[in-house]
């Protein structure tokens, strides 16, 4: 007969599986608060990106309709002279209120 392995007198040694040293890192609620301080940082700077470049698009728009009145008088002149000149063909497109493909 063949003898089974048993225990050793009085049992195993309790096996440790609770951690019981000082906690490692942040806790999850000093994880949670860094990542939405960090997410409304970035959002911040976001806007703030944003709100300067419209300013800039603003500025230039207004660059732009302070010298349109000038852009328009020279290409008002060059219209004329290049009619008077016979270079500016008719639309052959242009029916009034339609649009018709040319016939062949």
């Amino acid at each position: 007969m063949v003898g089974q392995d048993m225990p050793p007198q009085g049992g195993y040694p309790e096996i440790r599986y609770k951690f019981r040293g000082t906690p490692r890192g942040p806790s999850g609620l000093a994880i949670f608060a860094v990542s939405g301080a960090m997410i409304l940082g970035g959002f911040f700077m976001v806007g703030q990106t944003n709100y300067g470049r419209k300013m800039d698009k603003n500025l230039n728009r207004e660059a732009r309709q302070g010298i349109l009145s000038v852009l328009m008088a020279e290409e008002d002149l060059r219209y004329v002279y290049a009619r008077r000149n016979g270079q500016v063909t008719p639309n052959v497109y242009k029916t009034p209120g339609l649009w018709f493909p040319p016939t062949k």
